[in-house]
């Protein structure tokens, strides 16, 4: 049974069973996720080329993705025979409850976080190399966030239940004639080790948060769709 605790403000979306939590335990599959997570929609062939993977293993491993439930297809779209991808509709949920689990579920879903945080830290890093390409206004608009706060352990499931609660109101937005794709992550976590004393941290930490532009700021950053 889930955990209430693991679920998000919404819907939770899919909650994949262990088995299909092995089944995601494949770098390219979360990569072949988050692409289509990028483009909305895809065929083998259009993301073999974004991931620089032959489109043989590309549908492979989508058919093993719709098998178990992560991807649905888009049937009657474009004039070959080649099948059209997209995430399944409110997305999955990875349930912190089965990265505690122990055995076999444990380690496939530490592997699944672990490749879902180093896929995204490597898409984050693409864009701020590329951040002078961009429009001003989404360079101005694009940034990431840090600030220290002393918090016990509700207190930051508090923080981060009422940020899941504003990216939710966010999501049912209306798209506009400028609106693309947006990523929005929050990382919130203690410092230290399990078992460190608490400490206060210094107030000067808080005096550094966010004085530079949204663009340059040194930090802050959920993943209900992938």
């Amino acid at each position: 049974m889930t955990d209430p605790d693991d679920l998000p403000v919404a819907a939770a979306g899919y909650l994949p069973d262990p088995t299909a939590l092995k089944a995601l335990a494949h770098p390219l599959r979360l990569q072949l996720l988050d692409a289509l997570v990028v483009h909305g929609r895809a065929t083998a062939s259009q993301l073999a080329d974004d991931l620089g993977e032959t489109s043989g293993a590309t549908s492979y491993h989508l058919r093993q993705l719709h098998r178990h439930g992560f991807i649905e297809e888009l049937p009657g779209l474009g004039r070959t025979r080649e099948r059209w991808w997209r995430l399944i509709n409110g997305g999955w949920t990875l349930p912190p409850s089965l990265v505690r689990a122990p055995g076999p579920t444990g380690t496939a879903a530490d592997a699944v976080l672990s490749t879902l945080l180093e896929v995204s830290h490597q898409r984050a890093l693409r864009f701020f190399r590329t951040l002078a390409r961009w429009p001003l206004p989404w360079q101005r608009a694009a940034g990431r966030q840090q600030a220290h706060l002393d918090l016990d352990a509700q207190q930051l499931r508090s923080l981060s239940l009422e940020i899941e609660a504003v990216v939710d109101r966010y999501r049912s937005l209306p798209a506009g004639s400028q609106t693309r794709r947006v990523r929005v992550e929050l990382i919130a976590y203690p410092l230290g080790e399990p078992g460190d004393g608490d400490r206060p941290g210094d107030p000067a930490d808080d005096r550094a948060d966010g004085v530079q532009p949204a663009a340059q700021r040194d930090g802050d950053q959920r993943d209900s769709d992938g």
